[in-house]
């Protein structure tokens, strides 16, 4: 981690030695001016191998750092995580190109938690619709019969959105939702079986959708409850899909009539000059950009530091099919606190 000090001290140095050898070469020098140069030289020297110094010991801190942080992500959840989910049904939704990190880190905190994580639909670049082939083959997947493609993510969204809107609901009074685990085939006392929504099979079918399933899951596919299902979403750098494309409009039709049991969350969005803003995550800024998606999706926006990964969790705790509680995480802009408030006693 080199600073602009560092090379400005680092500059200087060269172009004074240049400049010593050049009017060496050219003039008279008297003993006393050489020697002056040579001081100015050697404090030079002395304050760039300063800089080095400083800068190796920040570095060495930014290890210990993010060696703490690697260790508190893995670790913590086995301590303080346990039953806080237990049972609930979780699906993940990301998209291609996502930071695998980012979906493993929300898996791991969801499985120490106990929660019943029913897999990971991720989008594929497919849905870019950039040829023929990709429009065709979504229109069969829609089942539809046009070839335009703006109303065809339009249809995307709106059965997407459909699809979940039933698994999120609040399960019958006496009834305990039923996800992909265990108990997915004995079904629960409202007679309610998880299954594959029609649609998602035709799309993964198709190559507009892959499955992600938790480690030592039955089968291959990802089943949903009939209700009682929690939504944990994932952006990240490099997403192949924007997410203004298909995560949010999917998220603005899911909660049209008010509060869902979703977490939108991604890491930390980087600036600078030599940063391409187009890579970066954009689900949290364009929900909490939207008054009305602000106030019914829950958003954490720095999934890539400990706190971040914490409020995912305690959102996704909060987010009760019903009744969820909606919140803004994080450190960035419209985030209300870095983690979410202790729950009132009595």
């Amino acid at each position: 981690m080199i600073n602009f000090r560092f090379h400005i001290v680092s500059l200087t140095a060269v172009l004074l030695a240049l400049g010593i050898g050049l009017v060496l070469g050219t003039t008279f020098l008297d003993d006393a001016t050489i020697n002056q140069l040579e001081r100015q030289l050697a404090g030079l020297e002395h304050d760039l191998d300063a800089a080095q110094a400083r800068n190796d010991e920040q570095q060495a801190r930014l290890d210990a750092f993010e060696e703490d942080a690697a260790l508190l992500d893995e670790r913590l959840g086995e301590r303080l995580y346990d039953g806080m989910l237990e049972a609930a049904p979780v699906l993940v939704v990301t998209t291609e190109g996502v930071d695998q990190r980012w979906v493993d880190s929300v898996m791991r905190s969801l499985t120490q938690a106990d929660a019943d994580v029913v897999g990971v639909w991720h989008l594929t670049e497919r849905l870019t619709l950039d040829d023929e082939d990709e429009v065709g083959d979504l229109s069969a997947a829609l089942e539809l019969s046009t070839d335009a493609s703006d109303r065809l993510m339009d249809n995307l969204v709106g059965q997407l959105a459909d699809v979940l809107f039933g698994a999120v609901d609040a399960p019958p009074d006496g009834a305990a939702a039923v996800a992909g685990g265990q108990g997915a085939a004995a079904g629960n006392d409202a007679g309610q079986t998880a299954a594959e929504p029609a649609l998602l099979s035709r799309l993964r079918e198709a190559g507009f959708v892959s499955y992600e399933l938790p480690e030592g899951a039955d089968g291959d596919v990802v089943l949903l409850p009939a209700s009682g299902l929690r939504v944990v979403v994932v952006d990240g750098p490099e997403a192949a899909l924007p997410a203004g494309d298909v995560l949010v409009p999917m998220l603005a039709d899911l909660t049209a009539d008010g509060q869902a049991p979703v977490v939108a969350t991604q890491p930390t969005v980087v600036t600078g000059d030599d940063v391409d803003e187009a890579t970066q995550p954009q689900l949290v800024p364009l929900v909490r950009d939207d008054d009305t998606l602000n106030e019914r999706v829950s958003t954490v926006d720095n999934l890539d530091q400990v706190s971040g990964l914490v409020s995912t969790l305690i959102a996704t705790i909060d987010a009760v099919p019903g009744e969820p509680v909606v919140g803004r995480y994080g450190t960035g802009d419209g985030a209300d606190d870095r983690l979410p408030p202790a729950p009132e006693s009595g």
